[in-house]
């Protein structure tokens, strides 16, 4: 069962990187295999669920499908090699200074640890909690289970008469799980598990690649180190919830927008690619359709800033061919499976003016952002953003031209996203205290590692602070 569990995963994952391989423009840079290993596999992990849900509306969860997965695997591998688009490009090799550089040995080896610590919390946790928190137990889980026992009446897991346990949310998480089991032939708490340390882990590894891609190796290390150290990303990984798959979507579309930054005047595959991510996202959790507007604004707003309509239309039309698919996928769900939001549920016009003319509220949801923001990461101390606060100013700006564009649209993506969920909290809450409470910490996680990939894309790395002291040094 256990080997069966890996080919799941060994499946999913090679599609992806022979899929993202094929995608990847000759006008780009070399392939790099790190970055690619880890966006690959993103993209293989949400279009193995994509690729379950079409053969459920045709088959149902049938012990068929691995078989089929495999078979589909195997016939893009042999068109990619009868192509020649699998070789190895030449890359460019570091200088002798960066191969030797002591710093870049430090950070490796902590990182290693930060690794083997954090591994070690996601097993214990594991152990202690194998069927995860509340929200698995009433809806991740929960709906995978009745998905494959259901047979061929499994879409009466997504029934209205069960509305506290969310049939709306969408299906990335519950058809990864479900996937598991029928790789390994029948229901196991190790497919739960697989998914969740697909996620978390991968999060990081693509943190790490894109900005050793991006920038250099050690500002990756250091972000890894950063999102490893952030106790509550580690423990929330093993709730089995949908907040760090979202996130580990929500990154990978920043990825493809910074890729398409450096390289979109060529090429726009990463715009397109950039669609399919968010278009997952939107495939994960409910706030990735409040993200995948959220990005759309975004390239406009920066276009209009730097006054590049020409390239920002370029961008919009290649995002929106990307995400097109996912759309299509989403709303066939959301139209002919799930039922009515439950938030949505409680909305009416006299209602919602209530709230939203009601002071109280704002201060609420105000005051509760400043709390969570300054208690962040669950580390029993301060939240670690002002750590990081203080480092971009020890640190200063990296003075990328070529970034400045997408750096502008990620801030402007995140900023819409926080100002999104406050919108939220305060016009559509009906239990806005307990809420605030349980929510906002898993919404802020969200965002974190895509704010950890901005952050580290802005600051000066360790090596260019280093060479501007050398230079200020008069002896």
């Amino acid at each position: 069962m256990t080997v069966a569990l890996g080919l799941s995963l060994l499946v999913s994952a090679a599609a992806g990187v022979v899929l993202l391989r094929l995608a990847w423009p000759r006008a780009a840079a070399a392939w790099p295999w790190p970055l690619g290993t880890a966006l690959g596999t993103a993209f293989g992990v949400g279009l193995s669920s994509v690729l379950l849900y079409l053969w459920m509306l045709a088959f149902g969860p049938t012990r068929g499908f691995p078989l089929a997965e495999s078979g589909l695997l195997g016939a893009v591998t042999i068109a990619a090699l009868m192509r020649g688009r699998m070789a190895p490009r030449p890359q460019p090799s570091p200088s002798p200074g960066e191969r030797r550089s002591r710093l870049r040995y430090l950070l490796a080896g902590a990182a290693v640890v930060a690794l083997i610590a954090a591994g070690a919390a996601f097993l214990a946790n594991l152990q202690r909690q194998p069927h995860g928190e509340w929200d698995a137990w009433m809806n991740w889980d929960l709906r995978a289970r009745m998905i494959f026992r259901g047979g061929g009446g499994w879409r009466t897991a997504f029934s209205g008469m069960i509305p506290w346990s969310h049939p709306d949310y969408p299906l990335m998480v519950q058809s990864l799980v479900v996937r598991s089991w029928l790789y390994a032939g029948g229901e196991t708490l190790r497919g739960p598990a697989l998914v969740a340390a697909t996620f978390t882990f991968g999060t990081v590894a693509l943190l790490v690649a894109a900005l050793a891609a991006l920038r250099n190796l050690s500002q990756g290390l250091l972000a890894g180190l950063v999102l490893l150290s952030t106790p509550f990303f580690i423990i929330h990984g093993t709730s089995f919830y949908g907040d760090v798959p979202v996130g580990f979507f929500f990154l990978a579309t920043s990825v493809c927008l910074a890729l398409d930054a450096r390289y979109g005047g060529a090429t726009r595959r990463f715009g397109m690619l950039a669609g399919v991510a968010a278009g997952l996202a939107m495939w994960t959790k409910n706030e990735g359709l409040m993200f995948v507007p959220a990005v759309g604004a975004a390239i406009l707003l920066s276009g209009s800033v730097s006054s590049g309509w020409p390239a920002a239309r370029r961008r919009l039309v290649a995002f929106a061919l990307g995400l097109f698919p996912m759309l299509l996928v989403a709303a066939s769900f959301k139209l002919h499976l799930a039922p009515r939001n439950d938030l949505l549920a409680t909305l009416g016009v006299e209602r919602t003016i209530g709230r939203i003319t009601d002071l109280k509220r704002y201060y609420l949801t105000l005051r509760e952002y400043f709390t969570h923001l300054a208690t962040f990461g669950s580390n029993g101390f301060g939240s670690g953003t002002w750590l990081l606060l203080a480092y971009l100013l020890a640190m200063g700006i990296g003075r990328r031209a070529v970034d400045r564009v997408w750096m502008r649209m990620a801030a402007i993506v995140l900023a819409l996203m926080l100002a999104g969920h406050f919108v939220v909290f305060v016009a559509m809450a009906y239990d806005l205290p307990r809420l605030l409470n349980s929510s906002l910490d898993r919404l802020l996680l969200q965002l974190w590692p895509s704010a950890l990939f901005l952050l580290f894309m802005v600051v000066r790395t360790p090596e260019e602070a280093g060479s501007t002291l050398l230079r200020a040094d008069p002896s």
